[in-house]
């Protein structure tokens, strides 16, 4: 059966997707000034919609960029998109933009535009996934500390290519200390005999709420939690690792020369699951 057309958000309008239209004068498209979060919906019910703009609103601090919307008034437009479209479980993306510029590029009049987009979730690998480890300096990244989901993804969105080009789900960054950071899109999780570490926020590292809840659900199991600085030259002595975001949930991974039986991430990951169908039932 063939899906209705996709419904997107812009500026108080839900508009079909090809009547929809960017300012040329936005400055997020001009300048990528601006911010997102993608947010998870299964069962037409939206996934930890409250931690996803508590972030937002933090990196808005950061930027400087008033928004008049409530979080309610937030959440009330996410629902009314998933209503007016066909689609059961998958993916929002808010995006906040400073706005209108007039004559110098710092100048900026009105307010803030919105725009929300949705689309399915992509299916899921059903094996671990192959990642690469690449090398910041090579990339045009900018780290923030704290972290924001600002629109400059160039960096990113160049290593993601790179990576496919060697065939890899995912690119794992190190920066010019040899400590690992982030996945150019997704979190990174490691165990060692038992105890499980992901990069420090302190890196520059982006706070995922994935991350966070997946760092609860091991607290709870009973299963030490380190946030540190994971040296390169260490990741062959890992027993077991994971990479994470909103759309993956948990994925087990290898890289050339490493592989694992992901024991205790499978449990993490059944764990995760159900809480994910409960919270959305």
């Amino acid at each position: 059966m063939q899906m209705s057309e996709i419904i997107v958000y812009v500026n108080d309008e839900y508009l079909p997707i090809k009547n929809a239209t960017v300012s040329f004068r936005d400055g997020g498209f001009q300048f990528g000034d601006g911010l997102f979060e993608t947010i998870r919906f299964q069962n037409r019910k939206l996934f930890s919609a409250e931690k996803h703009l508590h972030r937002l609103r933090n990196a808005l601090k950061i930027l400087e960029l008033p928004l008049d919307k409530s979080n309610d008034e937030l959440i009330s437009i996410l629902q009314n998109l998933i209503r007016k479209n066909d689609i059961d479980t998958g993916l929002l993306r808010l995006m906040i933009t400073r706005g209108e510029i007039t004559g110098t590029p710092w100048n900026h009049t009105g307010e803030p535009n919105i725009y929300v987009s949705i689309r399915p979730i992509s299916p899921f690998p059903k094996d671990p996934v192959k990642v690469v480890y690449l090398e910041e300096a090579n990339y045009p990244i900018i780290r923030f500390n704290p972290a924001i989901k600002s629109m400059n993804y160039l960096g990113n969105m160049k290593a993601k290519k790179d990576a496919d080009i060697q065939e890899a789900y995912e690119p794992i960054f190190y920066n010019s200390e040899g400590i690992i950071t982030e996945c150019a899109i997704r979190n990174v999780f490691y165990i060692k005999d038992s105890v499980l570490f992901t990069p420090s926020l302190d890196l520059g590292v982006l706070p995922g709420v994935m991350r966070s809840t997946i760092i609860n659900i091991a607290t709870e199991m009973g299963i030490k939690v380190k946030e540190t600085y994971i040296p390169f030259d260490t990741i062959n002595e890992m027993n077991e690792a994971f990479i994470s975001s909103t759309g993956i949930g948990l994925l087990p991974c290898y890289w050339e020369g490493w592989y694992s039986k992901f024991n205790l991430t499978q449990n993490i990951a059944e764990k995760l699951n159900q809480l994910i169908s409960n919270l959305c039932e």
